[in-house]
């Protein structure tokens, strides 16, 4: 079964968590569609099957409505009692995890797969966010219901996969990283110009830094967020979007060029941190 066949469906209404729950799905191969409410949520389930549900507690019933824990009890609810969505993995995703054990619990009795805490910045265990979340993933893909894309069937047209390069692309290879005054480039290709100098070019400054032993230096988000805004008006969540957006960017300039480029080719993320990938050079260039 291939992994890249995975359909997911996000319900979420938060855009900052989205971006990065997207950025963990699509790090597998993962496809995916998004419901900010309940409403959407019912309506991408009549159009389509997915493997995983990733689920907020606090999602509201309609666009523009207040949204309350209980709402999203009663969806999913309504889901195990649905014979369509009755043996689809749930999980659970809350900022009410630190209330106590009990409403995982009590999650799990109505039918959740798994449970998972936000913000994505701790886990109680010690593990990274980063695992917490790509465990929870793995291990309800290790057995996707029968009617799972993955088995039998083509993806739906409102679950937007992951750009795909042409047959005859030359996989990259590494290459070097060049800074200029008003751009960056990639094997020759512009990656960012002048409008990227705010958060994008700082980053991969920032990624672009060496260990004395020659390394990359790694950051994880929190570290991130801080050295890009020392005022902490934005966290990890915004950074997550920005390495995503960076990735887009790369993967979008090198297929232009011809050149098949992976997510985790240039940035890499998880373990230790977001870091450069050691086969990119960089060259700071005054002109």
């Amino acid at each position: 079964m291939s992994e890249h066949a995975h359909r997911a469906l996000i319900v979420e209404d938060d855009d900052k968590i989205v971006d990065l729950v997207v950025d963990y799905v699509e790090s597998l191969g993962h496809t995916h569609a998004r419901a900010a409410n309940q409403a959407e949520a019912r309506e991408l389930f009549a159009g389509g099957k997915y493997c995983y549900v990733l689920l907020d507690l606090e999602i509201p019933v309609k666009a523009k409505r207040m949204a309350l824990v209980e709402h999203g009890v009663n969806l999913l609810e309504e889901m195990r009692r649905k014979q369509e969505t009755c043996r689809t993995p749930i999980i659970i995703m809350t900022s009410h995890g630190t209330d106590g054990p009990y409403l995982a619990v009590d999650m799990m009795k109505k039918g959740a797969d798994d449970y998972i805490c936000k913000p994505f910045d701790s886990a109680p265990d010690g593990r990274a966010p980063t695992d917490v979340i790509k465990q929870a993933l793995l291990k309800v893909c290790k057995h996707p219901p029968a009617h799972c894309p993955a088995l039998n069937a083509p993806p739906q047209p409102e679950c937007k996969p992951l750009p795909t390069a042409p047959s005859e692309a030359t996989p990259f290879e590494g290459g070097k990283l060049v800074f200029r005054s008003d751009r960056v480039e990639l094997l020759g290709r512009i990656i960012l110009t002048a409008k990227g100098k705010r958060f994008s070019r700082p980053l991969l400054e920032l990624l672009a830094e060496k260990r004395q032993d020659g390394e990359y230096q790694a950051y994880p988000g929190n570290a991130l967020a801080e050295a890009l805004d020392p005022a902490k008006q934005k966290g990890q969540n915004e950074v997550a979007g920005y390495v995503r957006h960076l990735r887009k960017k790369i993967k979008g300039a090198l297929l232009a060029a011809g050149v098949s480029c992976g997510d985790h080719d240039v940035i890499m993320s998880g373990g230790c941190g977001y870091r450069l990938n050691p086969w990119i050079g960089v060259e700071f260039l005054d002109d």
